[in-house]
């Protein structure tokens, strides 16, 4: 056989057994650790500056947070198999405002499960892990409506003089973001999510306005041409314009005024339809925000739940080791998730 056919087996084989051959030490009892990387820097705002004082804040109630996971939640006060590395991070690396619909602090929470192995060490690099945000207004399920191209700022497609207004003009294009439908209410102020297989659960104050808003077709439509006429220098940009143009014209007044959908059978720039087909799109209401509390509050609370069966978590244990991401999930009490939530100062 020859060496890199040989090579090729060897390494199918080891992927395959992978699994099956690792040892995991189930039993062993583990230790709790947090680390909270949230900067204490002063930042610069878009409406205001988050000074050292409001980070300091913010980072004590973060930590505090994780401590409250670690004393509610069984796999977390009594780690078993692996030691337990909770951590939180920055949403955005430059943490600054993107739009008006931001208020509070935006963050990451993340519970790795660095499992014990019979040789004497542990998995720490990209353990099983499970992780939530914190006040993060990106609430589409499948990401933003609009993903930006990327552009270079030569003059080649826009006057150089318009930076300005094609930055404002993107901003608003990536506000908004389809969503999935409401599959339940557990309680007050926690709301459930149908996305795809999986649930995205949101958990806010439910005496506050809509934390999203509907967007009519005409909103997006407006976007759009705000967007692509300022790109007029290269041939397929006008083209692209004119075409834009044209999809608008053929929609009725009635479709413009009704809440727009993430699809369209025919148009390619304006993908959406007031006619409820498909995801439908929304954006985060700068309503939602209590401003009378501080930017350091924790006001959302954004989760997944992968959704898998008893049957595919049987699976993967008797593959290699528990499925602790949807183990974590299954014992979280959202009643009391939901008093995390600050309501007043």
């Amino acid at each position: 056989m020859a060496k890199s056919k040989l090579v090729t087996v060897v390494l199918l084989v080891s992927i395959l057994t992978y699994g099956q051959d690792s040892r995991w030490l189930l039993q062993k009892e583990g230790k709790w650790r947090f680390e909270n990387h949230l900067p204490e820097k002063a930042y610069k705002m878009r409406n205001a500056t988050l000074s050292v004082a409001d980070n300091l804040t913010f980072r004590n109630k973060i930590a505090t947070l994780a401590e409250w996971f670690r004393q509610h939640h069984p796999m977390l006060k009594s780690p078993k198999g692996y030691d337990l590395r909770a951590l939180s991070g920055s949403v955005w690396g430059d943490f600054t405002t993107k739009s008006d619909a931001e208020y509070g602090i935006p963050a990451s929470m993340g519970f790795l499960f660095e499992i014990f192995d019979s040789d004497g060490g542990k998995w720490t690099v990209e353990p099983p892990q499970y992780a939530f945000e914190i006040n993060a207004i990106d609430g589409g399920h499948d990401g933003r409506y609009f993903t930006p191209e990327s552009v270079t700022e030569d003059g080649k497609r826009y006057d150089l003089s318009q930076s300005e207004a094609v930055s404002k003009a993107l901003q608003k294009m990536t506000e908004f973001f389809p969503t999935y439908p409401l599959k339940a209410q557990p309680c007050p102020g926690v709301d459930v999510y149908e996305a795809g297989g999986r649930q995205k659960i949101v958990v806010y104050n439910p005496q506050r306005p809509p934390f999203w808003i509907p967007v009519t077709v005409k909103e997006m439509a407006d976007a759009h041409l705000s967007y692509y006429a300022l790109f007029q220098k290269e041939e397929i940009d006008r083209m692209v314009l004119g075409q834009l143009k044209q999809e608008i014209a053929e929609l009725s007044p009635e479709e413009l005024a009704a809440p727009a959908y993430s699809r369209h059978n025919t148009h390619f720039v304006l993908k959406v339809n007031g006619k409820r087909n498909g995801l439908q799109i929304m954006r985060f209401n700068p309503s939602y925000w209590d401003r009378t509390l501080p930017i350091s509050a924790i006001q959302l609370m954004t989760f997944w739940n992968a959704c898998h069966t008893e049957k595919q978590m049987a699976e993967q244990q008797k593959r290699s080791y528990p499925d602790y991401p949807q183990l974590f999930v299954n014992q979280i009490e959202w009643d009391k998730i939901a008093n995390l939530i600050q309501k007043k100062q």
